[in-house]
């Protein structure tokens, strides 16, 4: 036996091909080509039977998306007509309480189209299938301004039939970013979101560098397709507030305006009080004292700089305290409350006496002359005592006539001018409208705050 080494069994496989036969060769050529060729039939006749399983799915789908769109125009059609019977032929579902709701509904359409011009033009933004399950965006013209609804079908043996709004087939869910706050949303409230995120992502960088939050920390909403849900924070995440969708709640929305005032007005409202939280570090004065005022009109006054309304009169004391003193005088009172604070809160911040700063006091009298009429009605006469300046006879006898009179309405503070006494304490001259007579009302500066008194 003997043993053949690599390069030797390597020529031998060489001589062996070289002294294959050319026909051996031709065939093994040809045999390779048919199967190429095959392999290459194969590919072919695969993809175009992938393509036209593709395109047959695509044109059921095309049909069952225009027999969808067809239903909704049925239906828009019997509205706009006032064919009760063909709407509510169209209307499907396992409970009755549907068909009592949509009776209503046909309803409220009937006296739209009346009361407030109602047009239901029959544009169609979109039309979704999935499976079983259908949804149409459409739009309705109310009092001449385009809005889009949005209403949920299934797909049974007879045809398409509208049904209770799904909620979970509010689309894919998304994520908008903006700096340090961030919006999750589903598709059908891209609009609201896109318009959410410029504002609040404005309103809570400029609050954090009104109140002086340097390290302002991260935002997210939450928009959620859920008609009950109210506007709350996460309890289990900070700083993470739940917005209801507003095409979930009311059906309609402005194109124009995807974001209704009163929603903006209560999210605003609600990071305004999570901006003052920030500062306080979340303190909760006592409801009668000086502090609970201060706390609530710059909460208030915070959150209208937000949306561009504010209320002149309510907000006249922080405004022009951010007018004559500026930003940094709003973020050192709101610094300086604690839960018993008094009105000389202020003066402490700022650093000058109460009866020298150039204040506009109105609103804090109406609200001192309100916390009164509440605590009477409350009887909590021990806390209504706090509030007059009860060192002298003349003044106990005014405070009980202030007691018996309990039941007359408040009066409307007109104005309200600081003025140095003889005896050196300060005085507030508050003149108030009452039952259309004009009165004059008396506060002396006591212990840093202002009391009632009879002189």
């Amino acid at each position: 036996m003997s043993i053949k080494l690599d390069w030797q069994i390597e020529t031998e496989r060489i001589h062996q091909r070289a002294t294959e036969s050319p026909e051996a060769r031709q065939e093994r050529r040809q045999q390779r080509r048919k199967l190429i060729l095959f392999t290459m039939l194969t590919v072919f006749f695969t993809g175009v039977t992938i393509l036209l399983v593709l395109l047959r799915l695509e044109d059921v789908d095309n049909q069952l998306r225009q027999s969808l769109i067809d239903t909704i125009q049925a239906e828009l059609t019997a509205l706009r007509i006032g064919n009760y019977s063909d709407f509510m032929a169209l209307q499907r579902s396992a409970g009755e309480n549907w068909y009592i709701v949509q009776g209503e509904r046909f309803q409220h359409y009937q006296r739209l189209k009346v009361e407030r011009n109602l047009v239901l033009s029959g544009t169609v933004f979109d039309a979704t299938v999935d499976g079983q399950r259908g949804r149409v965006v459409f739009e309705e013209v109310l009092d001449g301004v385009a809005h889009r609804a949005v209403w949920f079908y299934w797909r049974y043996s007879d045809g398409w039939r509208h049904v209770p709004s799904d909620y979970t087939f509010w689309g894919e869910a998304r994520t908008l970013h903006n700096g340090n706050v961030t919006v999750f949303y589903r598709q059908l409230d891209e609009d609201t979101a896109r318009v959410l995120l410029e504002r609040a992502a404005r309103w809570w960088r400029d609050s954090c560098q009104v109140l002086g939050n340097s390290a302002c920390p991260e935002l997210a909403l939450e928009i959620v397709p859920n008609p009950v849900l109210q506007v709350t924070w996460d309890s289990a995440r900070p700083n993470r507030l739940f917005v209801p969708s507003p095409l979930a709640r009311d059906d309609r929305l402005p194109l124009s305006n995807p974001l209704p005032q009163a929603l903006e007005e209560t999210i605003a409202a609600y990071l305004a009080a999570r901006q003052m939280d920030l500062v306080t570090g979340g303190m909760r004065p006592r409801r009668s004292a000086d502090a609970a005022w201060l706390h609530q009109t710059l909460v208030e006054w915070l959150a209208a700089t937000y949306t561009g309304r504010i209320d002149t009169l309510r907000l006249a004391f922080v405004q022009s305290l951010r007018d004559n003193y500026g930003n940094s005088a709003v973020a050192a009172v709101a610094r300086a409350l604690t839960p018993e604070a008094d009105i000389g809160a202020v003066a402490r911040a700022l650093g000058q006496p109460l009866e020298l700063l150039n204040l506009d006091w109105r609103p804090f009298f109406q609200w001192r002359l309100e916390v009164e009429r509440q605590l009477i009605a409350q009887n909590d006469f021990e806390a209504l005592q706090a509030l007059w300046d009860v060192s002298d006879f003349g003044t106990r006898a005014l405070l009980q006539q202030r007691i018996n009179a309990s039941g007359q309405p408040n009066a409307q503070v007109l104005a309200a001018a600081i003025t140095a006494a003889a005896d050196g304490i300060p005085r507030a001259i508050v003149q108030v409208l009452r039952a259309d007579r004009v009165e004059t009302l008396i506060f002396r500066l006591r212990n840093g705050t202002w009391k009632r008194s009879a002189t």
